[in-house]
């Protein structure tokens, strides 16, 4: 399960460069779908590092 947790940062920090990237030079349907995307990758990259620092938080 930490494995999965851990997986999430990764996850999420990608989000978040593909987000600031789409939202800035791609066009205009694509840039809000970035602008989205940057918020859910900070959320799933805090929430990974969170679960990674303490296993139980949500138990």
């Amino acid at each position: 399960m930490t494995f999965l947790y851990g997986l999430m940062i990764p996850v999420g920090l990608f989000g978040l460069g593909w987000g600031f990237w789409a939202a800035h030079n791609a066009k205009r349907p694509l840039d809000i779908v970035g602008s989205f995307v940057i918020i859910i990758g900070f959320v799933v990259a805090l929430l990974g590092t969170l679960l990674v620092c303490v296993p139980g938080f949500f138990s």
